[in-house]
This record gives structure tokens, C-alpha cells and sequence, in this order.
């Protein structure tokens, strides 16, 4: 059942509002291809594992440096709340759209591209642009 949320890392849920509008996209369940070839007939045989992965891609909306501070401690940027902060190994529960269920999975989080709007010099602040996370489970 569908509680109002998309994606909690640990236990913490991600606001919505952090995800702009269309700003959801998965993968779900991606097969993976273990083999496969053509017989003598061409027809095809294909051995796919059972174990399923899903991908996921937010587009997060642009934020202050207080804004951001709060979102990093959602995802445990900001703390040890990464099971593996080297690898950038995250514990993630997620709105699967292909089961419409919710799914529970370790996941790597890619290298994420940030950019300035702009620097407040007199108010000591920072105004992010949107960015991208990339979730993939392992």
C-alpha cells in the first residue's frame, strides 16, 4: 500500500518536496542476461537471473546551504548513516513502480554533480542548483 512517500534512506523518509516535479525515475527490476545464444533453428535461449536490481534517479530541486545540510543528513551524507561511506553504500527503501510495493535494498550511490547559483557573502550562504542522484542497488 502506497503510504504518500517515494524513497527513505535508514528510516528516514525524503520529504517529496526535496524531488521536483517529474523529478522521479526508475529502473525497476532490471534482468540481468547470464547468457545467451542462437541455436542452429536461430532461435533464442536466454539464461536470466532471478535476482532482480533496480535503479533509480531523482532530480532534487535547488536549495540554500541550511537546505542542503538537511537533505545530506536524510541520505547520511552529513553523518555515518552510509552502511559503507567509502563505497557510498546506502540502505534504501523505495516506491517500486513496476510491483507497486514498496521494495527494501542496499544501494550505491554514483558521483553527484553539484553547481552555485549563487554565494551570499553578507548573509554567509549558498544557493545550490538542481541536482541528480543516482541510486543503483547492488
Amino acid at each position: 500500500m502506497f503510504e504518500g512517500w517515494l524513497i527513505k534512506f535508514g528510516g528516514i523518509i525524503l520529504p517529496n518536496s526535496f524531488i521536483l516535479a517529474d523529478g522521479w525515475n526508475s529502473v525497476p527490476n532490471q534482468r540481468v542476461e547470464l547468457s545467451a545464444y542462437r541455436d542452429a533453428n536461430i532461435l533464442l535461449h536466454r539464461e536470466t537471473s532471478s535476482n532482480y536490481k533496480t535503479s533509480l534517479r531523482l532530480n532534487i530541486r535547488g536549495m540554500n546551504l541550511k537546505e542542503r545540510k538537511a537533505f545530506d543528513a536524510v541520505i547520511g551524507l552529513a553523518t555515518l548513516g552510509m552502511n559503507d561511506r567509502n563505497q557510498r553504500k546506502l540502505s534504501v527503501t523505495y516506491w517500486n513502480d513496476e510491483e507497486l510495493v514498496y521494495k527494501h535494498a542496499e544501494m550505491y550511490m554514483s558521483d553527484t554533480e553539484y553547481s552555485i547559483n549563487t554565494v551570499d557573502e553578507t548573509r554567509l550562504d549558498i544557493n545550490y542548483n538542481e541536482f541528480t542522484i543516482k541510486l543503483t542497488e547492488y
